[in-house]
């Protein structure tokens, strides 16, 4: 009894943890759907009216052609006492013979069945178009808001997925969706106006129903539902193979690399299409189950009333051919239903991609500051400056480092020492751990970050010129005169390489700049920090990727606009930075020399090694 008691608390308790488990899951799937609908309440309250109406009209079709058939065949004896009141009142209306009568108001009943049907889908239509348009606003405005670190963190590939494919699924969902509910409610208003005229046949129809029903749901989520994760797995690796295919395109044909980039996209293709057809077959199981059940249960129904009423038979007439006009009704919503529902389920990891990109507050840590930063007046200091990306590695430790106003500071240092993060520490891309940085006296973080950036000009070795013009790639969405285009190509020296282009600022530049040398790409950034007007520039080895010509040109460009502007430069060569005001020299994340380029070739330390190694 003891060990009975046992079991049966046992079970008692799995089943409780099963429930809960469920009820877990179909609130959290119902939470990511009311995401989606939420500042769209009225279209989905008209949706469901409208729906419910389209219901209506298919019924009263039915509903009218019971008496039509009745009449047609002089059975005016046979009739259905809860519908006869519906009946007589129509026949009080216009005085006509039956069959005349039922006939118009069935023309008129489709007539308006057209119209609700149009209705019905104008408003999803405009549902659909609402939902998408402000979701993927919803995508661009939460990248756009991430962290830096949420680019370092992800793939490229699994982020395009994110911004572009998935929120592209949105669509066939909501469509599959707004269709699955219009299918319904006609097939739940049509069982019930059966149920009305034989409860027998209505029986039949729903013993059918049930089991199309349950293998849509077994089909529905766990092989649609799968074959939709193993899509949404094949893309975000098709995607990310692709972007790194096209990126390093140069190094992996001067490796003959090609045949391994060709493995591994195909390894992605095979990982989804080579299980298409398996999952493709069970999606379309249920449709063709759906004709065998209602049509060989339409058949066996008319088997059974044959032999029930074999002298009556005639009189089942009506009744058998308003069942076949309802079956003709429902089987295709049935099968759309079904159809629809597999659809939405293959969509559904999208959609819960999209909703877990947008909700996921990992990457909102840096908090924006209320004081508008005007102009530099002070020198900009790192006061004990901590930072790490791991609590237990720290890349910065306990530096002190000062940027003087109007002056040129240099960075240098081994591959590794830290220099690039202390250029993403001062653009607040991350915020130190430890420390500050102060401006004017006040800490970094306590300024607006985008009056603080507009005060900012940053050229990095690998400048970003899209597919546009010359104009469009100095200008880089800001606002600017003639005057203050050109004045900062001058500045940077490449107005006179412009003039000489037939098409001048116009000229479009190709892809990734790809009409232009790398000197010409790194003066073009160069115009494009200064148009700014900034009273920072920051050089993170503006020229370490250039030939010695090119470089000579950039170098000359940087020398002339560092006159008078605060100047942060992180250099690879240290040839470039001779002239520098001030050098600091990092190691392991720490500055253990500093002075200027003289200075520190005299003392013969860590400054006058990397300078005779090269570096």
């Amino acid at each position: 009894m003891i060990k009975q008691t046992i079991h049966l608390n046992t079970i008692t308790n799995r089943f409780k943890v099963v429930m809960f488990n469920r009820i877990k899951k179909i609130w959290k799937e119902f939470h990511i759907f009311e995401f989606y609908t939420k500042g769209f309440e009225g279209l989905l309250a008209s949706l469901v009216i409208v729906g419910i109406s389209l219901g209506l009209m298919e019924t009263f079709q039915i509903i009218l052609l019971y008496p039509i058939l009745n009449a047609s065949f002089n059975l005016f004896d046979q009739n259905i006492p809860f519908l006869e009141p519906i009946y007589n009142s129509a026949r009080s209306l216009l005085n006509l013979p039956d069959v005349i009568l039922f006939c118009i108001l069935f023309i008129i009943v489709v007539f308006l069945t057209f119209l609700v049907t149009l209705i019905y889908k104008y408003i999803s239509l405009y549902f659909t178009k609402s939902i998408i348009v402000q979701t993927k606003k919803t995508v661009f405005d939460k990248l756009a808001r991430n962290d830096y670190r949420y680019f370092v963190d992800n793939k490229r590939g699994d982020i395009l997925y994110s911004v572009i494919t998935a929120p592209g699924k949105i669509r066939d969902f909501l469509e599959n969706t707004t269709l699955m509910f219009s299918d319904i409610v006609v097939i739940l208003t049509i069982f019930t106006i059966l149920f009305v005229i034989s409860p027998a046949g209505f029986a039949l129809m729903i013993i059918a129903a049930l089991l199309f029903m349950l293998s849509v749901r077994v089909v529905g989520k766990r092989k649609a539902y799968r074959l939709g994760e193993l899509q949404l797995s094949s893309i975000q690796s098709e995607n990310d193979v692709i972007n790194n295919y096209i990126q390093g395109l140069r190094q992996i044909r001067s490796v003959a690399g090609d045949i391994f980039w060709k493995e591994k996209y195909n390894n992605a293709l095979d990982n989804y299409w080579n299980k298409f057809i398996k999952y493709s077959i069970f999606k379309h199981l249920p449709g063709i189950l759906l004709h065998f059940f209602f049509f060989s249960l339409i058949a066996i129904l008319v088997i059974v009333l044959y032999y029930t009423y074999k002298e009556n038979f005639l009189y089942i007439i009506p009744l058998v051919g308003t069942f076949a006009f309802a079956a003709i009704k429902i089987l295709p919503r049935l099968s759309s239903f079904g159809k629809s529902y597999i659809d939405a389920m293959d969509c559904w990891p999208n959609l819960k991609t999209v909703y877990n990109f947008t909700t996921d507050s990992r990457y909102h840590l840096l908090k924006n500051g209320s004081i508008i930063f005007e102009r530099l007046t002070e020198d900009i200091v790192f006061e004990n400056v901590q930072f790490s990306y791991d609590p237990p590695q720290p890349l910065i430790n306990n530096m002190n480092l000062t940027i003087e106003r109007n002056k040129v500071t240099a960075l240098v240092g081994h591959s590794g020492s830290g220099k690039s993060t202390i250029v993403s520490l001062l653009l607040r891309y991350y915020d130190v751990s430890g420390g500050s940085i102060q401006l004017n006296g006040i800490d970094l973080r306590e300024y607006d970050l985008k009056s603080f950036l507009q005060k900012v000009g940053y050229v990095s070795q690998d400048a970003f010129i899209y597919n546009a013009s010359i104009w469009e790639n100095i200008s880089f969405g800001g606002h600017y005169t003639e005057e203050q285009i050109k004045k900062a190509a001058e500045k940077a020296n490449i107005d006179l390489f412009i003039n000489n282009l037939p098409e001048g600022y116009c000229a479009v530049v190709g892809d990734q700049g790809l009409k232009l040398s790398g000197g010409e790409k790194q003066r073009i950034a160069i115009a494009r920090a200064l148009v700014r007007e900034p009273d920072i520039l920051v050089l993170d080895e503006a020229t370490s990727n250039l030939d010695n010509k090119s470089e000579a040109a950039v170098q000359d460009s940087i020398n002339q606009i560092a006159q008078n502007i605060t100047t942060f430069m992180i250099a690879h060569r240290l040839s470039t930075i001779k002239k520098a005001d001030m050098i600091y020299v990092m190691s392991g994340g720490r500055i253990v020399e500093n002075g200027t380029h003289n200075s520190l070739m005299e003392k013969k330390g860590r400054y006058y090694e990397l300078y005779k190694s090269g570096e």
